[in-house]
């Protein structure tokens, strides 16, 4: 089994990009303005970003999305986002391994991404 697809809420496309393509990285696969969505990738990981109430879903956004990312430099992603005045934890260890830093996103949505320490 594996998770072939997500989706965040938010509440602007253009925001959502410059966030999420220009800040973390993501390519943007496909657009489609008259229902609110965005697919964006990342290598094998693909996820949808959408507008409530338009054709992907009616969650509103903020809060935890619940799941992580896992990437090879997170000192380097730290940096980029506080580069860009993102809202960006400090890095966290945690007992099993990790360290882990928290992004909120411009519409509140908390992301989590994680190392694997050697």
């Amino acid at each position: 089994m594996k998770i072939v697809g997500f989706k965040i809420p938010v509440l602007d496309l253009e925001k959502a990009i410059e966030f999420y393509v220009d800040i973390l990285g993501f390519n943007l696969a496909f657009r489609a303005d008259e229902f609110g969505w965005l697919t964006i990738q990342q290598d094998s990981v693909q996820f949808g970003l959408y507008i409530p109430g338009q054709g992907g879903g009616t969650r509103e956004p903020g809060g935890s999305i619940d799941f992580s990312f896992s990437v090879e430099d997170i000192v380097s992603l730290q940096t980029n986002l506080k580069k860009n005045n993102a809202y960006v934890s400090d890095i966290t260890d945690t007992a099993d391994g990790m360290q882990v830093i928290d992004v909120t996103d411009p519409f509140g949505n908390v992301l989590t991404f994680r190392k694997q320490n050697n």
